[in-house]
């Protein structure tokens, strides 16, 4: 899930913005990463110069922008996204934790409202899965990207369950389960596209959209973070994970994730009672007993893309 999904139109809202996505978005950036990971390799791979002019394209509730404005705050960073009550909430909660190298702006990722050559680096995390049209979206990242300038992409590639371990999951999954789940999956992915709401298979082909937009891709990696909760969580990372899961599995009173299943599923030829089962087959409310009772053991990753491109030729040339 991104920060807030982009559309082809300003005028599309996300169901998605209020503030208890912006709690749990901003609880995932604290896990998103491993600081060292993030400091010591993906830096100087953005090669940012001092004082230069960042750009975090759709940004949502600022949790991007808000790690680079914490650890370069020589960095001029502008966060944008289609959302104004997203930007709002991330303005405030930058001013909370003190940040005055960072502003937020509204706009769409598929017309950058800036000229050419602005951006000493362009950035996006979660949103190219997101948006109606992303090869549009990179393309116009590169526009506004200063030639020698560096691009940064962290997309997904939704594999599904077969990347987890859940002590309390794994137990009730045979290959019935299994092929039950993929086979929805997909019809939800299926219902994504065809809607125009992004590909969540999308992170893996990142590098060669940012070469069809004349970008020159120096590295792909991914990232290396690994959630994992293991009783009786000694460690603070356990802790923060834990934490995160506990907002994951809450209960969905108002089933806000099913209603949207439900398009999503109908939009690719399922049935309600599709998306009904997919979204009951994870089991919350076991899980969140096992959270409760301090037994749960959880062990697991996404397929996380990062692009790292740089626009060929110099500034003013």
């Amino acid at each position: 899930m991104p920060m807030t999904e982009q559309s082809n139109s300003s005028k599309t809202k996300s169901i998605w913005v209020d503030e208890d996505t912006a709690s749990f978005l901003r609880l995932r950036v604290k896990t998103f990463y491993n600081s060292d990971y993030f400091e010591r390799i993906m830096l100087p791979l953005m090669n940012i110069p001092q004082h230069g002019h960042v750009l975090d394209v759709g940004c949502g509730y600022g949790g991007l922008a808000i790690v680079l404005a914490e650890l370069r705050p020589d960095l001029h960073i502008t966060g944008l996204d289609i959302e104004t009550a997203a930007l709002e909430s991330a303005a405030q909660y930058a001013r909370q934790k003190g940040l005055a190298n960072v502003t937020f702006e509204q706009g769409d990722a598929h017309r950058l409202k800036y000229e050419d050559n602005r951006f000493d680096a362009v950035v996006c995390q979660t949103v190219l899965t997101h948006v109606g049209d992303a090869e549009a979206v990179v393309r116009e990242m590169a526009r506004v990207l200063k030639p020698n300038g560096n691009f940064m992409a962290a997309e997904y590639t939704s594999v599904g369950p077969i990347s987890v371990y859940n002590s309390v999951q794994d137990k009730k999954r045979d290959d019935a389960w299994y092929e039950k789940v993929f086979r929805l999956t997909r019809l939800l992915l299926k219902g994504k596209q065809a809607l125009g709401r992004g590909d969540d298979y999308l992170g893996v082909r990142v590098p060669l959209l940012a070469t069809v937009a004349g970008l020159d891709v120096f590295d792909v990696r991914l990232n290396d973070r690994v959630l994992h909760v293991i009783p009786p969580y000694r460690h603070p990372k356990q802790a923060a994970y834990l934490e995160l899961l506990k907002a994951l599995y809450e209960p969905d009173p108002d089933r806000k994730g099913l209603a949207q299943n439900i398009e999503l599923m109908r939009a690719a030829g399922g049935t309600e009672e599709d998306a009904e089962w997919l979204y009951n087959s994870g089991d919350a409310a076991a899980v969140r007993q096992a959270i409760a009772d301090d037994n749960l053991t959880e062990i697991s990753a996404y397929v996380l893309y990062l692009t790292f491109a740089r626009k060929p030729g110099k500034y003013g040339s």
